[in-house]
């Protein structure tokens, strides 16, 4: 492998710490079964690098077809469930080939399967969410049209279990429970948050997101001390520059000195996914300290102000977010989650993989 040049931004993947979230996750309900989900490039870090380090998951959730198909492709064995189904009949050609756990949610995909049998499939039920799932009053007629295929189980999705009123979650338990308790089947709600926060809903199968890259999924964005960091992105210090009192920075010129100081120039910006809107309050960790952007973030550079007494040099790297420097903390500077700024990681961005 050629040396990383040094004015690229990367982002180092911890694949140890992306096995010790799942064991935790695991360890709140060891008799249950655990989907991993691994969608969106796996939050961001990698598809097939993550599937291949959670190789003892009892499954794995993508949500697109290619997804599934690129695990496929590298070798997983492992079950892989299609959470959003097949669109059309060309997909359900390839999910079958490919041997994809189908979720069924919908009469036009309930519709295509009647035409076919030997899929395992699970059935997601409309508990609140009121975005994907198929009424609950359906459901016996939609087990009965799809009798020539396996039913793995019955699932929902948690609306608002990231939030401190558990009065929806609770609705959401109630209504899977009440819908499933006289059938045979596996049941499955729990998310992360589900998982860490609400004990009631983990089930026969759970399925952790967000916790496996160590973040929390709660909205108060409070790091928890459980959890691993699994990305720290960095990216080096490609110039610095002396600026005099009232000189402004960047694009606009936003910001401008308070005083004679030194500016550093960080080869990142929103073409690596950093987020434009970054405030000057974001802090970037540079030699363990905390530095403030100065000006506007740009397409390839960020700029922050350095104390007189920093001693950086071009070539050092910073810390976006990561470890030091908690994504929860760069996601409430940015009005954000951590799910956007990770997902949000461009492919020019390096990684490097570590365990």
């Amino acid at each position: 492998m050629l040396p990383m040049p040094m004015n690229y931004a990367c982002a180092e993947i911890d694949l140890a710490a992306i096995s010790s979230n799942y064991a935790m996750a695991r360890s709140t309900a060891p008799e249950s079964k655990f989907m991993a989900v691994i969608k969106g490039d796996a939050y961001g870090h990698g598809i097939v690098e993550v599937a291949r380090q959670l190789n003892t998951a009892d499954a794995f959730g993508v949500a697109r077809l290619d997804e599934a198909v690129a695990l496929r492709d590298s070798g997983i064995k492992t079950p892989i469930t299609l959470l959003e189904g097949v669109l059309d009949s060309g997909e359900l050609k390839t999910a079958g080939y490919h041997q994809i756990d189908l979720v069924v949610h919908s009469d036009h995909q309930v519709a295509m399967l009647e035409r076919e049998s030997g899929f395992n499939i699970w059935l997601k039920l409309e508990t609140g969410m009121h975005r994907l799932g198929m009424s609950i009053s359906d459901l016996s007629q939609n087990l009965a049209r799809l009798k020539d295929h396996k039913v793995l189980g019955v699932m929902g999705h948690l609306a608002s279990a990231d939030t401190n009123d558990t009065s929806v979650t609770e609705d959401q338990l109630r209504v899977l429970d009440e819908a499933t308790k006289s059938l045979p089947y596996a049941k499955s709600l729990a998310n992360s948050a589900g998982i860490l926060g609400h004990p009631d809903t983990r089930a026969d199968w759970n399925r952790p997101g967000l916790m496996l890259y160590g973040a929390t999924p709660f909205a108060d964005l409070e790091p928890l001390a459980s959890l691993r960091t699994a990305m720290t992105l960095t990216a080096p210090v490609i110039a610095i520059n002396q600026v005099s009192e009232g000189d402004a920075v960047g694009y606009g010129g936003i910001w401008t000195a308070p005083a004679d100081c030194r500016i550093a120039v960080i080869a990142i910006g929103y073409a690596d996914g950093y987020p434009r809107e970054a405030p000057m309050s974001t802090p970037v960790l540079i030699g363990g300290q905390k530095c403030m952007l100065a000006g506007r973030v740009s397409m390839d550079m960020i700029t922050v102000e350095l104390a007189a007494d920093d001693l950086v040099r071009v070539g050092d790297r910073c810390v976006l977010w990561g470890k030091g420097l908690p994504i929860e903390e760069i996601s409430r500077c940015t009005g954000t989650i951590p799910y956007t700024l990770m997902c949000g990681v461009s492919k020019r961005v390096s990684r490097n993989y570590v365990s």
